[in-house]
Formats: C-alpha cells, structure tokens, sequence
C-alpha cells in the first residue's frame, strides 16, 4: 500500500515538474482545468433554467375555450379585414363547450377461468411521463370546442356582395352553416 502511495506522488511530482518547466504545457492545462469549470458551473444553471421553461410550456399548452376563442377571433380577424369592401371590421365569435383533452391509457386485462365461470376484468391507467423532472400524463387527443356562430360588424356590412364574400370565407374557415355566420353593418 505505502508502495502504491509512493508511485503515485513520485508520478504526480513528475507531472508537476514538466508542467511548471513546459509553459505552453502549463497554459493548456490551465485553460483545459478552466473550460471544464466553465461546462460544469453552465449545466448547473442551465438545468434550473430548463426546467422552469420546460414547466412554462407544458402550462402554455393548456388550452381553455376562452383562449381558443380568442386564437379564433384574432385569426379570422386578420383574414376577414383583407376582403375588398369590407371596411372597418370587429367580430364575435361563440363555441359550444371548452376544450377536452383524451389522455393515453395502458389496458391491463386479466382473464380468469375456474370451474364453470369465466371472469374478465379490465384496469385502465392513465401514462405518465417525466420532462425533465416533471411527470405529467401523455396527452393523446386534444378536442376544441365546437363553433357555432360568428358575428361580424362592418362598414361595409349593408352590401350584399360584401356580406356574401363574409359568409362564404367564414363558413369556410371554421366549417360552419353560412347561416350561423351573422354580417352587419357598423
């Protein structure tokens, strides 16, 4: 062991005496011993920061009906107030419920056959997966709410062309009735 202990500081002596007469040697050892540093000291606080942005845009990604509305009404907005004719333009739009999220499931089934019965018995669990230390459940299926009608108000809105032109871009659009699409004059 005392045999071991002497190699090992007479290696170390020898090490240190060739860095301290090498002076290139000396200074890439220093930057490398320094770099290493720098690495270690940036994934500390780039972990920390990854995880607040990680948590940040799962809770982002939770969509709610009025949101949805919103991302509806400024997209149809941007594309209604393009029409030829249409003038100054402000819209409403309504939906029918909020938005539904489907979750993944595992499906444990078991099947049991003794004597004269047969029994099925089934276990649903939802999947977990972990983000970066976060476990949240794997969403497999997001649903939106339904539109059912869209009210637009504009200059132009008492010309027939116009409120065509509307109905028609709107119903197509959101895949609705021309008939729930209401045009007016503002």
């Amino acid at each position: 062991m005392k045999l071991k202990k002497q190699l090992v500081s007479e290696y170390i002596d020898q090490a240190k005496s060739k860095i301290s007469k090498n002076k290139k040697l000396f200074l890439i050892v220093v930057i490398g011993v320094a770099g290493m540093l720098l690495i270690l000291l940036s994934e500390l606080f780039d972990t920390e920061d990854t995880v607040k942005e990680d948590t940040a845009a799962s809770t982002e990604q939770i969509v709610t009906g009025n949101t949805y509305k919103e991302k509806i009404e400024k997209e149809l907005l941007s594309v209604i107030s393009k029409i030829d004719g249409i003038g100054a333009v402000d819209l409403l739009v309504t939906v029918d419920g909020t938005t539904e999220y489907i979750y993944a499931e595992e499906l444990d089934t078991s099947h049991d056959e003794s004597d004269d019965e047969q029994k099925e018995g089934y276990n649903n669990k939802i999947v977990i997966v972990d983000e970066n230390g976060v476990q949240k459940p794997l969403i497999k299926k997001i649903i939106e709410p339904n539109v059912t009608g869209v009210l637009v108000v504009c200059t132009g809105g008492d010309r027939f062309e116009t409120i065509n032109k509307v109905q028609k871009a709107v119903s197509t659009a959101l895949n609705i009735p021309a008939s729930s699409v209401c045009v007016v004059k503002g």
